[in-house]
């Protein structure tokens, strides 16, 4: 936790970056902000529904409220069972939005808990929306309809960690989603009063007030603009904003995971250093690798990927003699391989995260590649002598190894007991959480005409009987899907995998054919849009 501060302080520092004009830009404030736009959206939206009883209103303000998940206000999880609640009773939801935006003086807290009073929880898997942080969160974006300025988009995680900095008094104990809602506006607002009382402009609304919160706890953002600003004699005419996402949960946004899932491989790596995902193919263990590591790392130079195969070696990961032209003859020079070049990094920049990616870790003879860093992965603190140049060497505290493994190939096997105790593994299967139901939640949100797709997927996976082996949902996750680019992928990417699982029982491939599994009904069980398995964390904030 950061040292505590007055909130004289909290209020004054940012304001450099305030007059720099990025944070209206960053913040989407201002008439023309995106926030703006969001809602008025959200405003119409209101509007229709309150002077209609017909439940095709909905259908809009799911569409605006989605703006505001598409801008990273929320987070898929958090969301999605309000929007397929939405969806599929849109009646009863109307309702709730009437009570949540209804016009006079009902208090917003009332308001709130009205809403929540009328979701169906056995329904909507509560799991998803039964925390207080999940249900502050999405109820702000639908509050916005009301007035962004008087009620912003609001995150519990980033209020709370504002109000320990600034020793701010914390909501009682047990305080409901409306409660801590008006807590929250306390807090904005006393935010506002300090920054006049020292005579500042702005932040003069809750929304600025919001928005200076969410400043100063997105760590990257506050160590990168707000102290870089505050220390500067002028601001730098040109600096772009980082197009990466800069937390934990604009990642998952991206992602489409929830963020306590990132959270949980993030504390796996500060504890044993090293994380192997395991999963069958098309599961997004590559793809969320890199995206990963490039956001704890801060810089996509302090994270690298190297891919073993069978003939890869010692010599290529770790270090080795390697042919070349010395004084036009052919020679050898000893070169390092990707392991001690970022472990090279890792030692001149120890305040730095660094990250080695291996992707299908599996893949190669894995006692021949680590040599000795079977020993120095389980004792980072311990020396070896390299066996090539007899230099010693030890693996740096700051340098994170993420190894991607495919549960589909055979050389699973290989994977030694000894490897398996030096490194946490993250599970990615198509049945479990989070990647359960990630191409619904994709294809609704990005192409929701071709929803059916995961339909098709979960039907094969059923009929494949092999969770190791199960068809992953990034198959299907492409801009611009139709019918005739699914069929593509189907005949020319998945079949032919199915076809060499199914080796030997070829006679199945039939059953496998996508007009027949498109035309298939449901089986009944669960179809995959998202519902945890008992092996799912709960969740208190968004």
């Amino acid at each position: 936790m950061a040292e505590v501060m007055s909130l004289d302080e909290y209020v004054r520092l940012p304001q450099r970056f305030i007059a720099s004009g990025k944070f209206d830009e960053y913040e989407g404030l201002g008439d023309g902000g995106w926030k703006f736009e969001i809602g008025r959206g959200l405003a119409k939206a209101r509007e229709e529904a309150l002077s209609s009883n017909d439940s095709g209103s909905v259908e809009r303000v799911t569409k605006e409220f989605k703006k505001g998940l598409a801008r990273g206000l929320t987070i898929y999880y958090s969301s999605d069972p309000v929007t397929k609640w939405f969806k599929e009773r849109p009646d009863d939801a109307l309702l709730a939005l009437k009570a949540l935006w209804a016009e006079g003086d009902t208090p917003i807290a009332e308001r709130i808990r009205t809403f929540v009073d009328k979701v169906p929880e056995f329904e909507l898997r509560p799991e998803n929306f039964k925390g207080r942080g999940a249900r502050v969160n999405v109820l702000s974006i639908l509050l916005i309809g009301l007035d962004p300025k008087a009620y912003p988009p609001l995150k519990v995680t980033y209020l709370e960690k504002g109000m320990k900095r600034t020793d701010y008094p914390m909501p009682p104990r047990g305080a409901d989603a409306g409660a801590f809602y008006e807590h929250a506006l306390g807090f904005l607002d006393e935010i506002i009063e300090r920054a006049k009382a020292q005579g500042f402009a702005r932040p003069s609304n809750r929304l600025e007030a919001q928005s200076v919160v969410w400043t100063w706890e997105y760590k990257d953002l506050a160590e990168q603009r707000i102290y870089k600003y505050h220390q500067l004699e002028t601001p730098p005419e040109e600096e772009a904003l980082d197009e990466q996402p800069t937390s934990l949960d604009a990642l998952a946004n991206k992602l489409m995971f929830p963020v306590e899932f990132l959270q949980r491989i993030e504390k796996l790596l500060d504890d044993k250093r090293q994380v192997i995902f395991q999963g069958p193919p098309g599961t997004g263990k590559t793809y969320t690798a890199q995206a990963l590591a490039e956001r704890l790392a801060g810089s996509e130079e302090r994270a690298r990927l190297a891919q073993f195969h069978p003939s890869y070696a010692y010599e290529d990961f770790v270090q080795g003699f390697r042919p070349k032209l010395i004084g036009g003859q052919p020679g050898f020079e000893l070169r390092d391989g990707p392991l001690l070049d970022m472990a090279r990094m890792a030692r001149e920049r120890p305040d730095e995260k660094h990250f080695l990616i291996i992707d299908e870790i599996n893949r190669g003879n894995l006692p021949k590649v680590f040599g000795e860093l079977y020993f120095l992965l389980e004792y980072r603190n311990k020396e070896m002598r390299l066996q090539y140049s007899d230099a010693p060497f030890e693996l740096p505290s700051n340098l994170y190894i993420i190894g991607t493994m495919n549960t589909a190939d055979r050389s699973i096997a290989l994977v030694d007991l000894a490897l398996r105790r030096r490194f946490h593994f993250v599970d990615f299967h198509p049945d479990r959480w989070p990647v359960k139901g990630l191409a619904r939640r994709w294809l609704d949100a990005n192409e929701p005409d071709m929803v059916w797709v995961a339909d098709m997927v979960d039907r094969a996976n059923e009929l494949l009987g092999d969770r190791e082996a199960a068809i992953g949902p990034s198959y299907f996750m492409k801009e611009d899907l139709d019918e005739e680019k699914a069929r593509l992928i189907w005949d020319h990417n998945v079949l032919p995998y199915v076809e060499e699982h199914l080796y030997g029982s070829e006679d199945r491939l039939a059953e496998f054919e996508f007009e027949g599994l498109r035309n298939a009904e449901s089986s009944g069980e669960d179809n995959g849009s998202g519902e945890r398995d008992e092996s799912e964390p709960g969740s208190d904030s968004a």
